[in-house]
């Protein structure tokens, strides 16, 4: 065989060796985490499945107490009984206020003239 021939065809044989090693580099390299990749999508996919299910009870759970919680006519009412309220605690005070003074005007008068 001509010596020409065969440089070429090993040339040839080493360049299709080399391709064909960096194509199986790329495969191993890029496939294994590709791979990779799939599996935590698929943890992060199950992980928000989970999260998901847990919305809707929550969602429903939420749903219940707004339905229960006071309107604003219950908390207009509720303002209307504490104003209430407050202003029999304050007439309260100021009766007794007025007793208070009535009283030691009493003691002044009985501590002046004595019990008679």
């Amino acid at each position: 065989m001509d010596e020409a021939l065969k440089f070429w065809l090993l040339f040839g044989f080493q360049v299709v060796n080399a391709v064909a090693t960096v194509l199986v580099w790329l495969f191993v390299r890029y496939g294994d985490r590709n791979k990779q990749i799939d599996v935590r999508f698929d943890g992060i996919k199950s992980d928000f499945d989970a999260r998901m299910d847990t919305q809707d009870q929550r969602i429903a759970r939420l749903s219940g107490l707004v339905e229960r919680a006071p309107t604003h006519n219950d908390l207009s009412e509720l303002y209307k009984k504490v104003n209430k309220t407050a202003e029999d605690v304050s007439r309260i005070a100021g009766e007794m206020k007025g007793l208070n003074e009535n009283l030691r005007l009493i003691l002044n008068q009985i501590a002046a003239k004595g019990m008679q």
